[in-house]
């Protein structure tokens, strides 16, 4: 095999314990060149992303090896379908450090990008650590900056105590606290994709995100995925006497608990901005994910840099940050 072969497609019904195995070797050693610190993803999770089938669209994924046969990139195309987002593709793309500046990422971009043109997909879009090489790698490669996220971490050992006593107590009138694990139920279904769509109004600085429309099948999908690959999804929201809900925010647990998990969506729907609403149900998220995850001692969220109302929530509650990335996008030529 020379060092230019094209990568391998690997379809998610055959890939294999060893094209998972190699998949997770690649990602670990390119996260620990990029992105020091920052927990990869176990051989497990990468088995379910490979093989499991992808909410709102579909997933391909390439190999590619070097002379030797062994594996030393891999790319994850995510190619949405959904009216919105008909336009969009994401794409996760990992070199070994070992093995970079030999062609082998652009070589893996060809391929998602031939793909996203043959699929009428305009937009292309993916993330890199901020003044790192996957940033150079994107700018030389034609994409364009469009936002910067700003990650921070939640440390319990240095929570404010009393702090965080107060935001989870607050009282607020006409409102009352409800919260789930796994799939949202059924007499909350509809209450809960109306919330969800509030999330559209996020700021995404230049991001050609487009949109989605939440509905009860919708969010009970979401929330299948989530458990088909192993994972915990828990979410408290915060429900009006009317019955209409006024905000959430959901925490994912990794498959294995590890330390840090994951904030997922926080939203608070627009009629119901100005009460405090936010900090209110992040601060009981995390009285209850340390009651019922005792193992977890940390949560990463991220934040647009000119999402400034869910920024000053999160350091309120004493996220800091800690690290940044940028999210690029390609504008793809019409096939």
């Amino acid at each position: 095999m020379s060092e230019h072969a094209p990568p391998r497609p690997l379809p998610r019904d055959l890939v294999t314990d060893a094209d998972a195995a190699a998949w997770h070797r690649v990602v670990v050693a390119s996260m620990a060149h990029d992105l020091p610190g920052v927990p990869p993803p176990g051989v497990e999770q990468i088995h379910a992303q490979l093989t499991r089938p992808a909410l709102d669209g579909h997933r391909l994924a390439w190999l590619a090896a070097g002379p030797d046969g062994v594996p030393v990139g891999v790319a994850c195309l995510r190619v949405f379908a959904s009216a919105g987002r008909d336009h969009l593709a994401e794409l996760d793309l990992h070199v070994d450090p070992a093995h970079r500046r030999l062609g082998t990422g652009s070589r893996l971009l060809s391929a998602a990008v031939a793909h996203c043109r043959a699929k009428g997909r305009r937009s292309l879009i993916a993330a890199a650590a901020a003044d790192g090489p996957g940033e150079a790698f994107s700018e030389r490669r034609g994409f364009r900056r469009a936002m910067t996220l700003d990650h921070l971490l939640l440390r319990f050992e240095e929570l404010d105590e009393a702090g965080l006593r107060r935001a989870a107590d607050a009282p607020h009138p006409g409102y009352r606290l409800t919260g789930w694990t796994g799939t949202v139920p059924d007499g909350l279904a509809d209450a809960f994709a109306a919330a969800k769509n509030a999330m559209n109004d996020m700021p995404v600085g230049d991001l050609d995100y487009g949109s989605v429309a939440w509905d009860a099948d919708r969010v009970h999908a979401m929330a299948k995925v989530v458990a088909d690959r192993g994972d915990a999804l828990l979410t408290l929201a915060a429900v009006h006497d009317d019955g209409t809900m006024a905000g959430y925010t959901e925490i994912v647990v990794p498959r294995g608990a590890p330390p840090r998990v994951q904030q997922y969506d926080t939203a608070v729907v627009p009629g119901h901005r100005g009460h405090g609403i936010g900090l209110w149900v992040k601060a009981a998220m995390v009285r209850r994910l340390r009651a019922e995850h005792p193992g977890a001692v940390e949560i990463e969220t991220d934040n647009a840099d000119d999402n400034v109302h869910m920024l000053a929530v999160n350091r309120a509650l004493g996220f800091r940050s800690y690290r940044r990335t940028r999210e690029f996008q390609l504008d793809v030529p019409a096939a």
